[in-house]
């Protein structure tokens, strides 16, 4: 019996290419992707961003400025009329890793002369900085440098985040949007069963039943998703004191778009295929994917540049933006408008395209 059931299971995935073939290529094709993420970090490499403002005129502050500006270990960003105020905001905003002004006279060791601007989610960022410019400094003097830094955060000291963590408040869409990713990919795979039981070529009487049919399936896989995401969120205002319920209207729309574009991609996900173990393989393998170039299981700032680059087109960097832009960075809804048409339009244009290709398939 044992060795009939292995016989049935080796010839179902063997008979099944595409599973057959995700099951093999998905287990290398992770690693390399968290090992790219992972030697990148702890080699000290991180491909950073960071910003400059330069309001001293003494001559070794601005020999450092020209030196940064040529320097290769991270991306550096520069503007003559930039202030402290400018910098503060680009970090707030996520447009930077991190920034720096240098306001002061690096050659006297008696007061600090750069600004540091970090933001709690990325800490480890100034932390970088800061050792690569002191590693230049000791370079050009041949001696090791006082500590002429001043850390100060791109949050205002009267955020709603004060008396908080901003990590676990960038976990919250992280996480969120994983769990979602999963939830509606098993829920939109049942489809799949619908099938084989001939339910799928009764309803579907043309192009508008198709479309009927799935989206009757996505409001529900919405509905459920918008729930997961608001457990999650209610999670972190009682246990880690996000002040959750003094952004409701936002967060609700992040919640809403989350589960809309998870829900979304599943459904066109399981219109391509074509049974439940490829349904399956593929399904986990793109989670996993977006998941880790996304930013849900390790900051996108600490990625090679490229995986940075990538990240942009995932669900994941989306719904983190969104979340952590209302609680953290204290951006309205009409500054995500950018996301907002994302998170709903994908939405929308995955639901089209998975009632057309489903029709068609069907028709074949």
């Amino acid at each position: 019996m044992i060795r009939a059931i292995f016989k049935i299971m080796g010839l179902r995935l063997w008979r099944d290419k595409g599973a057959l073939v995700l099951a093999f290529v998905l287990p290398g094709f992770i690693f390399a992707i968290f090992a790219a993420i992972f030697a990148n970090a702890s080699g000290g490499d991180l491909d950073l961003r960071a910003s400059m403002a330069v309001t001293s005129q003494a001559p070794a502050t601005q020999l450092l400025a020209s030196d940064l500006q040529k320097s290769n270990d991270f991306t550096l960003t520069f503007n003559d009329d930039w202030t402290l105020s400018d910098i503060r905001e680009r970090v707030r905003l996520g447009q930077d890793d991190v920034g720096l002004v240098l306001a002061g006279d690096i050659a006297d060791p008696s007061a600090p002369a750069i600004v540091i601007v970090s933001e709690p989610s990325r800490d480890i960022a100034a932390t970088v900085l800061k050792g690569q410019i002191r590693q230049r400094l000791a370079d050009q003097s041949g001696q090791s440098m006082p500590a002429i830094f001043t850390d100060i955060s791109a949050l205002d000291s009267d955020d709603d985040l004060s008396v908080a963590d901003q990590s676990v408040t960038y976990y919250i869409g992280a996480t969120a949007v994983l769990f979602l990713l999963f939830s509606a990919m098993q829920g939109a795979g049942l489809s799949l069963d619908e099938r084989k039981t001939g339910i799928t070529q009764r309803l579907l009487l043309g192009p508008i039943g198709t479309l009927s049919m799935l989206t009757g399936k996505f409001l529900f896989l919405s509905l459920i998703g918008f729930i997961q995401a608001a457990i999650i969120c209610g999670v972190a205002a009682v246990f880690f004191d996000v002040p959750v319920t003094d952004h409701l209207p936002g967060l609700a729309v992040a919640c809403l778009g989350a589960a809309a574009l998870s829900s979304g991609l599943a459904l066109l996900v399981a219109s391509l295929c074509g049974s439940a173990a490829q349904m399956h393989t593929v399904s986990t393998f793109l989670v996993l994917l977006f998941s880790a170039v996304g930013g849900s299981m390790v900051p996108r700032f600490m990625m090679p540049d490229w995986l940075q680059n990538l990240g942009q087109f995932t669900p994941n960097s989306y719904v983190i933006d969104a979340v952590y832009g209302i609680l953290a960075r204290g951006q309205s809804m009409a500054d995500l408008l950018p996301v907002w048409y994302v998170l709903f339009g994908g939405a929308l244009v995955a639901l089209i395209l998975a009632a057309g290709i489903s029709h068609m398939m069907r028709r074949a």
